[in-house]
Order: C-alpha cells, then structure tokens, then sequence
C-alpha cells in the first residue's frame, strides 16, 4: 500500500458480506490505517473513489449462483479515470439466515433483502412460506436487516447470522441458500499499481463491431494464442437494443508483451475496450 491512500470504503451497512471482505483486504493488504466508511450503494462507493485519488473501494461483482451484480458491472463502466482499476479480489461464502424480530416464523408476512439474496433462497421461500409472504428488495442484505429495527414484527429478512447478533434480532433459520456452494466474489478498486506475479487475470469490456462474426473472432484471438478464458458476460450497451458489452476475465497481465499483443489483436474487431484492472489470481481469506 502507498502512503497515498487515506480512505476505504465498502457496501454496508455493518454485518454485510462486503465488510467480512473489506476486513479480508485489510488483512492482506497491511491497511489498518485506513479510515473506514460504509455507502450504501455500489454506484456510490465507485463515484465517490473516482472523485477522491486517495481513497479506494470494495465492491461485489460476482456470485457463484446469479453470476454478475449488474449495478457494478454497469457502473464500472462509467469510470472516466483510466487510472481507477480492479487490482485485487476475494471470495466469500455466502450462508444466508432468516431473521426478525419475531420468534414465531409462522407469523412471518413480509421478507425483505437483496434482490440476488431473495433469488438464491426461492426454494427456501416458497416451501416456507408459498404464495402468502410478499418479497421487497433492499440495496443490501445488511441493510435489509438495519431497517427491520424500525418495521413491525410481521417482517424478515435475509441476511447473515452476524446482523442478527448487531441488531438485536433473532435467528428464525439458518443455510437458507437453494445451492450450499454459494459464494461472492470481491473487487479491491484503487488507483495501486500492480506488478505481475506469474498467476495473474485481466479484465476487460468491450463491444464488438456490428459485424458478422465478430465476437467469435475476438474470442479466437485468445484461442490462438493459447490464452486462458476465465469468465465472460453481457450487459446491454443501454444505447441500442440488441447492442452488448461483453465482460471478460483473462490470465495475464497488463504489463506481460503477451496480453499487450493480444489487446492490440482484438481492437481489430472491437469498437470500444476498457481495461478494468490486472491483479494477482489470488483468494484473499
């Protein structure tokens, strides 16, 4: 860590899975120092890193069950600063608790949280509860579980076992998750160099030229230079219908002649690329 960052910030409120890995980064990285703030939105911790250089980020970008979280996905994109990359992650297990402040979970009406929280626990909810219980989404489990302190008891939420035990609720069932391995992933944003270590990932977005074809040649690209893809994704472009960008994860590093020849190769058939970060390949616990 350079001694210009001041500041982290991650989703909250306290409790979330986003301070579990904020911590992981804490750790691996030596930042005890650091001023601590939670935001409430994945929009707002990723403007407020751009605007402020020394100040840096943790944001959830992944789930091994829903896959991409669309609001980072989406807001990374928006960066103007070339500067402001990935340049760490961590993964982690995601056990999901109903809680409340009621004990009887018959009297449950009302189950509030994340949007990929209440869709990785349909199977729960509905042998649970059926039809009779109505699902609002939250901007975040923690948060979820922050606002049942001020909502009646016919309320639960989805989140995990450690917001019960901040907010004073109680824990109506545990491992509610339809799939066991549940897992997040998380993102380090800053303006850190990284160095290549040998086991590193690039990440990219890019939308391809309007073409025949196109994608698959960007993609043989790789094939052809026996480049490992890890991951990849769309998200509309939000301009015209039927228009994506595509997210992808790449061994390599920025700085290796091999990743730097690859990006020149598949400008060829892209319109736009954006280099969202290299960094080590490396699950921070």
């Amino acid at each position: 860590m350079t001694e210009t960052l001041k500041k982290i910030i991650y989703l909250g409120p306290k409790g979330s899975y986003c301070e579990i890995a904020k911590n992981n980064f804490l750790k691996h990285l030596n930042m005890y120092s650091l001023e601590q703030e939670y935001f409430p939105t994945v929009k707002n911790i990723i403007k407020y890193t751009e605007k402020h250089p020394d100040t840096c980020g943790v944001i959830p970008i992944e789930n091994s069950i829903e896959g991409v979280v669309r609001e980072t996905m989406d807001n990374l994109l928006t960066v103007d600063d070339e500067t402001l990359q990935i340049t760490a992650e961590t993964v982690i297990p995601v056990n999901h608790c109903l809680i409340s402040k009621n004990s009887d979970i018959n009297k449950i009406k009302k189950v509030i949280s994340h949007p990929q929280a209440l869709a990785q626990c349909q199977s729960y909810l509905q042998k649970t509860f059926g039809t009779n219980t109505e699902q609002i989404e939250k901007s975040s489990t923690s948060r979820a579980a922050q606002e049942l302190t001020d909502l009646s008891d016919e309320y639960a939420a989805i989140a995990n076992a450690a917001n019960a035990k901040i907010y004073g609720l109680n824990v109506l069932a545990e491992n509610i998750n339809d799939e066991p391995d549940n897992k997040t992933r998380f993102v380090f944003i800053s303006r850190e160099k990284t160095q290549p270590t040998g086991f590193d990932k690039t990440s990219i977005a890019f939308a391809t030229k309007n073409t025949a074809g196109a994608l698959v040649k960007v993609l043989n690209v790789f094939d052809s230079m026996s480049i490992n893809l890890l991951y990849i994704d769309s998200r509309p472009s939000k301009k015209n219908l039927g228009e994506y960008v595509f997210f992808l994860d790449f061994e390599g590093h920025i700085e290796e002649e091999k990743t730097k020849r690859v990006l020149d190769l598949i400008k060829l058939n892209t319109n736009y690329i954006k280099i969202l970060g290299s960094y080590e390949r490396k699950v921070i616990s």
